[in-house]
């Protein structure tokens, strides 16, 4: 009867680990920040696989291009342990920036975050969650 107990305990348990360190879906978010009515949004491939993926991030407010951003992106894992991703982004016109060297180096559920920081110092940032496949 104990040992019933026990294995039910842990099977449990391990059900719960599994589903708490999952995204609750595909998306991005608004902008967050210190920039009003600037829209920041993360583009990537819809099926991401581990290795370099190209990355764009847009930058808008009222939706006029923002040229002159600093942006950087982070790649976050949902569990804790990893080591993030971090890249600068480069600016590709258009309100554009874009990244050759991001590169996802481990397969499962990863935060995307893209902090802007724009000349006059204001801030924004977005966000989108993307799970990761196998190569």
């Amino acid at each position: 009867m104990v040992k019933r107990s026990v294995l039910a305990s842990l099977t449990l348990l391990f059900a719960f680990s599994l589903t708490a360190c999952r995204p609750p879906a595909d998306g991005a978010s608004g902008a967050r920040g210190t920039a009003p009515n600037v829209t920041v949004t993360i583009d990537l491939i819809a099926d991401p696989r581990v290795g370099p993926v190209d990355v764009t991030v847009t930058v808008l407010r009222e939706g006029n291009p923002i040229e002159d951003a600093t942006v950087e992106l982070t790649g976050d894992m949902t569990h804790a342990g990893m080591v993030p991703v971090i890249d600068t982004m480069l600016p590709a016109g258009n309100g554009t920036y874009e990244s050759d060297a991001f590169a996802f180096d481990m397969a499962g559920d990863w935060i995307l975050t893209a902090d802007v920081r724009l000349p006059n110092g204001e801030r924004a940032s977005g966000e989108v969650l993307r799970t990761v496949q196998r190569p």
